[in-house]
């Protein structure tokens, strides 16, 4: 488990991506597969929300991606960012397919979701030429020079250019903490030591409930 409780962090990189229009030679009636490609992740080198990745610890969390989602073919993204590290299938429009390193940045290519709601509504801002970016969206630690220096990739999300970049990100997305357990699941900071505190409670008795009442009121004003 993290030593300290981490931060949800998202950051978006706006670049020019390739659209890639598949068609099925075999079955000319299909729809056609659209795919976009492009840079996702920057590693050493300040964003615009002022912070940097490690690429040592970035590495390691796109190996972990690949196996965690990827590979296990649930990489999907949402079109725009939650408040939450959890992927929620009404929004999601796009699967992750590769990550793959090139210097400092990772390039990556996406399925867009057709005939899901949110994926047939990127498509058709795709399709019309929106220029949209790619945000990453993830667990870590971020020190006092505001480089992270540990971090879990939770997915990729299509996010349109922010009114004020960096405080739209930091203002929504990092009020809440988190921490790795033991099986590399996220769990809410405020629920685990709510959870610790319940397990510890005496079996009856007067004092248990007290305990109960104010272990309840140290949750709920921490979150």
């Amino acid at each position: 488990m993290a030593n300290n409780p981490l931060k949800l962090i998202c950051e978006h990189e706006f670049n020019d991506y390739d659209l890639i229009v598949e068609v099925d030679q075999e079955n000319k009636g299909a729809a056609p597969a659209v795919r976009v490609k492009g840079p996702y992740i920057v590693a050493e080198k300040k964003n615009a929300n002022g912070r940097s990745y490690d690429a040592t610890v970035m590495e390691g969390a796109v190996k972990e991606y690949y196996k965690e989602y990827i590979n296990a073919n649930r990489a999907l993204g949402e079109l725009n960012h939650p408040e939450s590290t959890e992927i929620n299938f009404e929004n999601a429009c796009h699967k992750v397919v590769s990550l793959e390193r090139d210097g400092n940045t990772w390039i990556g290519e996406s399925k867009v979701l057709l005939g899901t709601p949110k994926g047939d509504l990127l498509k058709g801002l795709l399709d019309n030429e929106v220029k949209i970016g790619m945000s990453t969206r993830g667990v870590g630690n971020v020190t006092n020079s505001h480089v992270v220096d540990q971090y879990k990739l939770v997915a990729v999300d299509v996010v349109a250019a922010p009114s004020a970049p960096g405080a739209w990100v930091d203002g929504i997305l990092e009020s809440k903490n988190f921490l790795i357990d033991e099986h590399g699941d996220i769990v809410e900071y405020a629920y685990n030591a709510f959870e610790k505190k319940v397990e510890k409670l005496p079996y009856s008795g007067n004092a248990k409930k007290e305990l109960f009442v104010e272990a309840i009121r140290v949750f709920l004003n921490s979150i």
